[in-house]
């Protein structure tokens, strides 16, 4: 089990007091931005309510037969749910399935605990399902739902659920956290900016090659409203990265672009690393336009991980994108 990550010390302490005291809720609803530990924290959280032997802080002591289990996804009392396929629904018969699970004796006489994310993956039918839980609790059953869009969650579920907010951590903090894990040669500035300081977020982009995705993901955007490509093959590009890592590189271009447009200068945007590029571009584009776009790619943000269709998105977003060109 990974240590407890800096930022969330307050967060943890105040969930082992009322662990001790015997005051934890049935469900529990961990919102916040994807990529700031939210997973982490609530694996930990159950691995601490497992383990047979827990350290001082409430932790898993990772060495007892319980936390052997958990190690390798055998514990009986342990479930953690999540899509088959990112982007897709978590389908009722699941949420079923953990509905079931509560119904049984926990077979190590102590709690059961599930965690669902993302929670808002769960189709109308899975989370109206999941009520019956909510609303029944067993005795000794944890349900952790996890979620950067608790907005879209039912009135119903969210109300059933005691909330945590997770804010994003400290600039310094992340900052010290992501250089501790990469190659001091590693821009870890520009990987935060990309990740909306989201700290794991930026692990994985690293990890990933982002910076040099983003790089050529760029050009290819760049050469759109040069008229040197076409909407669909830059959108099949994109497609591979994903819609919803997508949009905010957008949002985030965008919002740059409107910046230089206004005359705050290049000292004031995001993407410092991509200043020249956004200089140009900005000398190409219309202000009113880039509003609208904005727009555009916030409603997109907003529908994103429906049933929405990426590529048919992402086609619609570029053919956007080209008639933000300023016209001679």
């Amino acid at each position: 089990m990974n240590p407890l990550l800096p930022w969330q010390a307050d967060a943890w302490a105040a969930l082992m007091a009322r662990a001790r005291a015997d005051r934890l809720p049935h469900a529990l609803l961990f919102s916040g931005l994807a990529g700031i530990g939210k997973g982490e924290f609530a694996r930990r959280l159950a691995a601490g309510l497992l383990c047979e032997s827990p350290a001082a802080d409430g932790g898993p002591c990772g060495r007892c037969h319980a936390c052997g289990m958990l190690a390798v996804g055998s514990h009986p009392d342990f479930r953690e749910i999540a899509p088959e396929e990112a982007g897709k629904a978590i389908a009722v018969d699941v949420i079923r399935g953990v509905n079931e699970f509560f119904t049984l004796t926990s077979q190590y006489g102590g709690r059961q605990v599930v965690i669902i994310h993302p929670a808002e993956a769960m189709n109308r039918n899975a989370a109206n399902s999941l009520l019956k839980t909510l609303e029944e609790p067993t005795p000794g059953a944890l349900l952790i739902l996890l979620s950067s869009r608790p907005s879209q969650l039912l009135p119903t579920i969210r109300s059933r659920c005691q909330r945590i907010d997770f804010p994003l951590p400290p600039a310094t903090s992340a900052a010290a956290w992501l250089a501790e894990q990469l190659p001091a040669e590693a821009d870890t500035g520009a990987l935060l900016a990309l990740a909306e300081g989201a700290p794991l977020a930026a692990l994985e982009l690293h990890q990933e090659g982002g910076l040099a995705t983003r790089a050529a993901l760029m050009q290819a955007w760049a050469g759109l409203l040069q008229g040197q490509a076409e909407p669909t093959a830059v959108a099949a590009e994109w497609q591979r990265w994903g819609l919803t890592r997508s949009l905010p590189w957008l949002m985030s271009w965008v919002a740059d672009l409107i910046r230089l447009k206004s005359a705050v200068g290049d000292a004031a945007i995001s993407n410092r690393d991509l200043a020249g590029q956004l200089q140009k571009l900005a000398e190409r584009v219309d202000l009113r336009a880039l509003y609208l776009f904005l727009d555009q790619l916030t409603e997109y943000r907003r529908q994103a991980g429906s049933n929405l269709n990426e590529l048919l998105a992402l086609e619609d977003l570029m053919i956007a994108w080209r008639r933000c060109a300023r016209r001679p």
